[in-house]
């Protein structure tokens, strides 16, 4: 890895850092969201609408949503009480990042894009070590949140 950190250029520790401290919460956040048990469909529809999705379908209690933000698109399949498909791509700098997450666990990967490679593979990591730990709700999240911009 201290290989391919090296290989990074200031810019690029940046978004990394940036994209990190924006994904890890607000991955979360929408994962609970769609885990919460008795939240009527009215709520969390206002919920994902609060995380700047849009909703692109629903139909019985199916919601079909989806975002792009930083450089990341987001497409969340919610079904009904903690049942739910998320999935995160990067795109542009980001690109071969891939997240996946369900209500019975997750995948995470790089896809080796031959262009981004080394990005999407010290993403891939640096994502995993924060998600997995107790993380802290971070400024960069926060200013998204409070302005619904992509700054990335």
């Amino acid at each position: 890895m201290n290989q391919n950190e090296s290989k990074l250029t200031d810019v690029e520790k940046i978004n990394v850092t940036s994209a990190v401290d924006f994904l890890v919460p607000y991955v979360h956040s929408i994962v609970k969201i769609s885990s919460e048990v008795d939240l009527p469909i009215e709520d969390f529809k206002k919920e994902i609408f609060n995380l700047y999705f849009d909703i692109d379908s629903q139909d019985h209690g199916r919601i079909e949503a989806s975002a792009q933000h930083n450089n990341f698109t987001f497409s969340l399949l919610y079904t009904g009480t903690r049942s739910f498909v998320l999935k995160v791509d990067g795109v542009h700098t980001f690109s071969g990042f891939t997240f996946m997450e369900t209500n019975k666990g997750m995948n995470i990967h790089d896809d080796l894009n031959s262009d981004n490679e080394h990005i999407s593979n010290i993403l891939m990591k640096q994502f995993l070590k924060y998600y997995k730990s107790p993380y802290l709700v971070t400024d960069v999240y926060k200013k998204f949140i409070l302005e619904g911009k992509s700054f990335i």
